[in-house]
């Protein structure tokens, strides 16, 4: 399939790092003001990362509309969104109740799609109607999308693998189906447990899926085992987009992407970078590997 193989991550942005909280901290400070973000968005595309991961963050409609200031990266960048912002919406339903957190999600739209959504949403709420509720909560997160290039709609592994490990096809189907039907974009899968998932897809019928999974040298986060994903990407028909390549920064890109293009499989890669000098060494190794 189609996908950009090299994609700018959103960690960074939103004060997310799997080793260090200071650090984390540090990129909050740095990337308060929206233009910086756009300015390692902008320096990223120049370099080769055409795409861009997003996660509905608080912060994904601001940083959207200060990328939609930015003419050519709104015409010829690639978003891939992360649905739904999980923590986001645990902490907003705990503090306002369902129907309140899916009020104030509510904001950047239009008062006729705001009462279409929102009446939708509370009525599925009060019927306890999962799969609908999911409907209401993707086009909610979607809406800072609406004027941009989409190629991919990534379910976040947090909802996949609580799905996977209830067994529910039923709600893979639903997500597929929907994502095709609505906004005629690849659904993808973000997973923590990227054997288990590929083979129950195998179990399902379910063709060459695009997930989002590690993939490093140390093995950092490849559920159960280096191995055993190795064994998986090899023997199963499958797209994948590596993530945590560089394991939250313990290895060098040069020894890092000199072992995930010896691996079968790889389509794409999402790093994020904070600073020219990163995105520099970064993109020209990635390059290197996907010029052959």
């Amino acid at each position: 399939m189609s996908i950009d193989p090299i994609i700018l991550g959103h960690n960074q942005f939103i004060g997310v790092d799997h080793l260090s909280q200071e650090r984390a901290r540090g990129r909050v400070d740095l990337f308060s003001n929206s233009q910086k973000i756009v300015d390692v968005i902008k320096m990223s595309y120049e370099l080769g990362a055409t795409g861009m991961m997003l996660s509905t963050h608080q912060r994904a409609g601001q940083i959207m509309e200060a990328v939609g200031s930015e003419q050519e990266l709104k015409r010829n960048m690639n978003f891939y969104p992360l649905i739904p912002y999980v923590q986001g919406y645990v902490r907003r339903a705990n503090e306002m109740g369902v129907i309140g957190m899916l009020s104030e999600a509510l904001q950047p739209a239009s008062t006729s799609n705001k009462l279409k959504i929102f009446f939708k949403g509370g009525i599925n709420v009060m019927k306890k109607d999962l799969l609908a509720l999911l409907s209401s909560l993707i086009e909610v997160e979607l809406l800072p999308f609406n004027k941009f290039n989409v190629e991919a709609v990534f379910l976040h592994n947090v909802v996949t693998d609580l799905a996977l490990s209830l067994n529910a096809k039923n709600i893979f189907e639903f997500y597929i189906d929907y994502i095709n039907d609505n906004y005629g974009v690849k659904p993808a899968f973000g997973t923590m447990n990227f054997p288990k998932l590929v083979e129950r897809f195998d179990e399902w019928g379910i063709k060459q899926p695009l997930v989002m999974a590690s993939f490093n040298k140390i093995g950092f986060q490849m559920n159960p085992s280096r191995e055993e994903c190795e064994r998986i990407l090899r023997e199963y028909n499958v797209d994948v987009l590596a993530m945590s390549t560089l394991a939250s920064g313990y290895l060098e890109p040069s020894e890092a992407y000199e072992y995930l293009y010896s691996l079968p499989n790889i389509r794409s890669v999402v790093v994020g970078v904070s600073s020219k000098e990163h995105a520099t060494e970064t993109f020209k190794i990635i390059n290197n590997y996907i010029r052959f």
